[in-house]
């Protein structure tokens, strides 16, 4: 029978190491065909889908709110293809691209933000710690003397 186990462990190979007292898991690594690996955390993998239909929850309300109020279930409607023309035109033309440029403007600022702190390899790293904020003061004012902004 061939040895299955890794070098220096009693575990079968595809068998994760079990982390050791007082550390926390790094998630679970998923590996494909090819050399390619996706990190998994199982509470990210919970919460994600969570937020998701939170935020969608949300913007199906505020669409609905206004000077023209409308139900959730009307909104629903409307997004589906149903409702009146006026209800229609309120939500695909005034409010609508309003709510989903807010959440595309909010998904790309904590993607930034995820961004930077990877980068700077600190979890409370904001731009204000390598000059970023100094910098744009800088050319503010400079804007504002050279050119007269």
């Amino acid at each position: 029978m061939p040895d299955l186990a890794r070098p220096g462990t009693d575990r079968p190979e595809g068998v994760p190491d079990a982390p050791a007292p007082g550390v926390r898991s790094r998630g679970v690594v998923l590996r494909a065909p090819g050399g390619l690996s996706l990190r998994v955390h199982p509470r990210g993998a919970l919460v994600l889908p969570l937020l998701v239909l939170a935020a969608l929850g949300t913007a199906v309300v505020l669409v609905g709110t206004g000077d023209y109020p409308l139900t959730p279930a009307e909104v629903i409607a409307v997004l589906t293809g149903g409702g009146t023309p006026g209800q229609r035109f309120v939500i695909h033309e005034l409010r609508l691209p309003r709510a989903l440029l807010a959440l595309l403007v909010g998904a790309a600022l904590g993607l930034a933000g995820a961004v930077f702190q990877t980068v700077s390899r600190n979890p409370l790293g904001s731009p204000d710690i390598i000059g970023f904020t100094q910098g744009a003061g800088a050319g503010a004012l400079t804007v504002i003397v050279v050119f007269g902004g």
